[in-house]
């Protein structure tokens, strides 16, 4: 690289180059090695069927066979009653009758009866057993997760069944997406806004590190922040698109047992049927790749024109509502994410290459946007409401019975905000960084 003829310094020499290019590789692959595990525990959260769904047929099976237990007893109990008042009949006088001895005589009519009654006893008692179905044996591979929503319980049931291997499952994959992703989107972005003939808003100049957007772009200094918050989003789109085939080959990794073939990223892709996006999920994928740039690049614009908070007039209330930001697009993001978990993994189980493909939790059903958010919030699994205790001390005060709870259908609003507490948690971290001045001013991961 000589740039004698245009600068006065020394050219720089390829070896400072590639030393920064492997420490920041280092780095990058670093910080995925330590999110893996809480990203794999959130995934398996995200994607699982509740348990409560699958136990209807087994249910209704244990109901049929308890009633058939309860007739049997109660044709017992009749047989033995009818029995002990037959005995009694026999030996009671007969004080209407003459005073010499007579035979007992039975009539047809008790003659049907006794023989009618044998007949239903003996037809109930030599019934064989009915079968009552039990709950298909689940695989050595599948977790049982006590708590839905705990992501420590599922660590650490991924360690105990897997092992490390199972708690960084797919980590290689999720570092080749992130790199892939932010250079496809700084090529895209400053492709497009090479055309449009307006500044790339990944290069424009921030006044100070911790004033810094919730995205790591800054449309403030721009001529044109529509045209560039444009241009940020269709990029973040264009990415998420091209690397969804790369996307789907990473959740299935991170969804299957980690002994079950194959395991590498290139194996794993020709496992697919295509390289190219479905059409089933491509909503989905565009909205999660476009909304949350959306939210964290208008950010800034919104702060500085609505609410006339500046990074240099008001930096403290800038951070604060950088903070709040980031927590919105955490918000918008999550439920996103968690029907493009399912869909994707619809997508890897559908293809033919992967038919009979276990994975480590019984997969929730995949029906468009629209129609697994119903399903997760209304129809799957069920959820307990809990009684106000204040409501429970008036109604004991005032004599009147407390009404439990009934258990509800469907996981809730909830089930579609499945690790947020990490995500919080991660967001503190980032900004506490950014706040101090030190690394993570430009919003770099957990």
């Amino acid at each position: 690289m000589d740039y004698s003829d245009y600068l006065s310094d020394p050219s720089p020499s390829s070896t400072p180059t590639i030393k920064t290019i492997a420490e920041h590789a280092v780095w990058k692959y670093s910080s995925v090695f330590l999110a893996q595990p809480f990203e794999v525990a959130k995934t398996v959260l995200q994607v699982r069927a509740p348990s409560s769904a699958q136990k209807g047929p087994t249910q209704a099976a244990t109901a049929d066979h308890a009633r058939r237990r309860r007739m049997q007893h109660r044709a017992n109990d009749v047989h033995q009653d009818y029995e002990v008042s037959s005995d009694s009949d026999y030996d009671s006088p007969s004080y209407f009758t003459a005073t010499a001895p007579l035979e007992h005589t039975p009539t047809r009519q008790s003659r049907a009866r006794r023989r009618k009654d044998s007949l239903d006893w003996n037809q109930i008692s030599d019934a064989p057993p009915s079968h009552v179905p039990t709950a298909p044996k689940p695989s050595p591979h599948t977790l049982d997760l006590k708590s839905p929503s705990s992501l420590t319980a599922a660590l650490s049931i991924l360690w105990q069944t897997e092992g490390a291997w199972g708690v960084w499952k797919g980590t290689n994959s999720t570092y080749f997406h992130s790199i892939l992703l932010s250079t496809l989107t700084s090529f895209a972005r400053s492709f497009l806004a090479a055309i449009f003939a307006i500044p790339d808003p990944s290069l424009s100049f921030q006044l100070s590190p911790s004033a810094g957007s919730a995205g790591g772009l800054d449309i403030l200094s721009s001529p044109n922040p529509i045209f560039s918050l444009a241009v940020a989003v269709s990029a973040a789109s264009v990415a998420g698109i091209l690397l969804s085939p790369l996307d789907i080959a990473r959740t299935k990794l991170m969804l299957t047992p980690s002994t079950h073939p194959p395991r590498s990223v290139m194996s794993t892709l020709n496992s697919l049927s295509s390289w190219t996006l479905p059409w089933s999920i491509a909503p989905v994928t565009f909205l999660h790749s476009a909304l949350p740039t959306f939210v964290s690049t208008s950010l800034p614009l919104f702060l500085r024109s609505k609410l006339s908070i500046d990074p240099l007039l008001t930096p403290n209330v800038y951070a604060v509502a950088t903070f709040i930001g980031q927590g919105l697009e955490l918000g918008v993001k999550l439920p996103l994410e968690t029907v493009l978990r399912r869909g994707q993994i619809h997508i890897a189980q559908s293809t033919v290459k992967n038919q009979g493909m276990q994975t480590v939790v019984e997969i929730g059903p995949y029906k468009g946007l629209a129609g697994t958010m119903r399903s997760i919030v209304y129809e799957e699994g069920e959820r307990s409401t809990k009684t106000i205790p204040a409501t429970a001390t008036a109604a004991a005060r005032a004599g009147r019975p407390v009404r439990e709870s009934q258990p509800r259908k469907g996981q809730g609003l909830e089930g579609l905000w499945r690790g947020w507490r990490i995500g919080m948690w991660g967001l503190i971290g980032v900004w506490g960084a950014a706040t101090l001045g030190g690394v993570g001013s430009n919003g770099g991961e957990f």
